[in-house]
């Protein structure tokens, strides 16, 4: 069963969390969740889990692809401008986050 913190709480202790977490986190703020922390298991069969969530991912898009559902226009009203919402972020700056407008500097 996944632990539930608050984002203070993930934040404050976020170092003790990544060292010793066995099991999903999940973050709240004013117990609204807004993210989900899991840590990598390195003992074996950590590749095989992985290979599992993969499946059952491709599996939910699918079903929901069949269903009529255009996940690319979901994941944009969401933020996401991209197609592959797994992919580091940060390679292509933080495409979740717009840039702040400073105004003109003509």
């Amino acid at each position: 069963m996944a632990t539930r913190l608050g984002v203070k709480e993930f934040r404050d202790n976020f170092t003790t969390i990544a060292r010793e977490a066995k099991e999903p986190i999940i973050i709240t703020n004013h117990d609204r969740v807004i993210g989900y922390y899991t840590p990598t298991d390195t003992e074996p069969g950590a590749d095989e889990w992985l290979r599992q969530m993969e499946q059952a991912a491709a599996a939910v898009r699918a079903d929901a692809e069949a269903k009529g559902v255009d996940v690319v226009a979901v994941l944009k009203s969401l933020g996401i401008e991209y197609d592959a919402p797994f992919e580091d972020p940060w390679t292509e700056g933080n495409p979740g986050k717009p840039e702040p407008d400073l105004g003109d500097k003509s």
